[in-house]
């Protein structure tokens, strides 16, 4: 495919277009957790030549968004909170002047209608290249595998140890960041917390909840949490974090 790759930076004016290309892919809850919504405007304005976008005479084929941070802890010890934590500490790290020396993946999303193209590839290796040209040796990913919802049930510890005919990841998702060299670090399983009232959850969802329980939820990775009595649903995702060591420095 013919395309040109351009940061937010020298191309704000598809922001909006950004946007729409995201939400189209996501389950509709995916959109109602409370630190993307408080956070989403902050990090894109702090850090606007760390998104890129894939163009084909401005339609956008896929995102890249990235926010750079400093850690300093052995990456076996990367929080459990994932997604969350990155998104949070990049901005505090920005507000209080701390130099950043790792880039995180906070999302690669294909738009819909030019998925299974191979850009998803492309833009893993893409994003390796974003991360050792502005120096950073190490970018670290709180991946969603993309498979995942389809075995609720299953816990993400045992999901990740499932292997295809060729010994690769059973996942797809995870299955490319191997190949292009990434090491799956292990699990983060409170990556993203979304609550929200029954309500909410049924227009979300398009369910009924007529009890307290756990409920599966098409798109979710496991089950959520349905509380009638607090008025309230509880999500909480697990992810995967990988890292990928660039040739920087």
């Amino acid at each position: 495919m013919k395309f040109k790759i351009a940061s937010l930076e020298e191309r704000y004016d598809l922001f909006e277009q950004q946007d729409k290309v995201c939400s189209e892919v996501w389950p509709e809850f995916m959109l109602h957790d409370p630190v993307a919504n408080t956070y989403w405007m902050k990090f894109i304005e702090a850090f606007k030549k760390f998104q890129l976008l894939f163009i084909d005479e401005d339609e956008i084929l896929a995102v890249i968004n990235t926010v750079p941070l400093h850690y300093d802890e052995s990456i076996n010890m990367l929080p459990d909170e994932g997604w969350d934590w990155g998104v949070m500490k990049s901005i505090s790290d920005f507000e209080a002047g701390r130099e950043p020396n790792v880039l995180m993946g906070v999302q690669i999303v294909v738009n819909k209608n030019h998925q299974r193209k191979g850009l998803s590839s492309l833009a893993v290796k893409e994003m390796s290249n974003l991360a050792r040209i502005n120096g950073f040796n190490k970018l670290v990913l709180p991946v969603r595998p993309s498979e995942k919802h389809k075995y609720p049930l299953i816990p993400m510890e045992d999901y990740i140890q499932w292997k295809d005919r060729n010994g690769l990841p059973f996942d797809s998702w995870l299955r490319v960041h191997v190949k292009a060299g990434g090491i799956i670090v292990k699990v983060c399983s409170k990556a993203m917390y979304i609550p929200g009232t029954v309500d909410e959850w049924k227009e979300w969802t398009e369910l009924d909840f007529p009890g307290s329980g756990s409920y599966i939820v098409p798109g979710a990775l496991n089950s959520i949490l349905i509380d009638i009595e607090k008025n309230e649903g509880i999500y909480t995702e697990p992810n995967v974090w990988i890292l990928h060591e660039t040739e920087s420095g």
